[in-house]
């Protein structure tokens, strides 16, 4: 190994810039401040995080990673960004994703995560802020006429919206819409009214007692079978496993590992069972 000009700054350690990134957000309760190691270690992050994990202090973070911390459906489809940004260097902006509340119910968030670099320009981690999705902030995204459209989309979702009514709604061509509308969200205009609906569904889920039929219909789907179908691709468990695991028992990789090891056992046999397909 070359050895070090004795000129040339010291090596930069990833927990230093972090100590100083820190500062900037350790005094804002709306955004979420995050900074990963190579190895997607958390090893910083702002008071607005920890609350968000359920978590009382930065030793139950520092040191663990998405899937040490979070149901298995969200860490896969996290470090899935973080690898591309710690391994290629990819920048990612305003991601709208869902993030599960500490009190099992589902949000949409906005996030961004960029490379973290040392003086030479290496990658020695990466950093990131998420808050929740709100329509009304304009910095979320560089269309606000979207907006409106998304504004519809939280109260109307379980009616039927074709691509061309959302494209008319907010006065564009449809190919116009469906570019930026994937632009501003990552995501296509019909998949992201499918993850509304599925996160409507998740809430039912956790606070009704409904059949999973009725819960089909409220939500938007044409039928109990539909739902389940894309209920299982987007969240990797069927609908019914994913209330059986939220009954009782948290969700939370951190918070089961202080329950009852017999329950802890039944939950899991019962969300392997339910598990399949691939994130939308």
């Amino acid at each position: 190994m070359a050895a070090r000009n004795k000129n040339s700054p010291p090596p930069l350690d990833v927990g230093q810039v972090a100590h100083d990134r820190l500062l900037l957000f350790a005094h804002i309760s709306d955004i979420c401040y995050f900074v990963k190691d190579r190895e997607r270690r958390f090893v910083a992050a702002n008071e607005a995080l920890l609350q968000l994990l359920s978590l009382r202090s930065t030793t139950e973070l520092f040191g663990k990673t998405d899937h040490e911390l979070i149901p298995a459906y969200l860490a896969d489809a996290y470090e899935k960004d973080d690898v591309k940004v710690i391994s290629h260097g990819v920048s990612i902006t305003n991601k709208i994703e869902l993030v599960t509340h500490n009190d099992l119910s589902v949000y949409w968030y906005a996030t961004t995560k960029v490379p973290l670099r040392d003086p030479s320009g290496a990658i020695i981690g990466l950093e990131g802020i998420t808050r929740e999705f709100s329509p009304a902030s304009s910095a979320m995204g560089p269309y606000p006429e979207l907006f409106k459209l998304i504004d519809l989309i939280d109260q109307k979702y379980a009616e039927k919206l074709t691509v061309s009514q959302m494209a008319k709604i907010c006065g564009m061509s449809v190919r116009t819409f469906e570019r930026r509308f994937r632009e501003g969200f990552h995501t296509s205009p019909f998949a992201y009214l499918k993850k509304v609906r599925i996160n409507a569904a998740c809430r039912e889920l956790i606070q009704t007692n409904h059949p999973l039929a009725n819960i089909a219909l409220t939500c938007g789907f044409c039928d109990q079978s539909y739902m389940t179908k894309e209920f299982a691709r987007i969240m990797k468990t069927t609908p019914q496993a994913y209330r059986l695991a939220h009954i009782g028992v948290p969700a939370w990789p951190s918070e089961r590992a202080k329950g009852d090891p017999a329950m802890i056992g039944s939950t899991q046999r019962d969300s392997t069972k339910g598990s399949g397909g691939n994130e939308g």
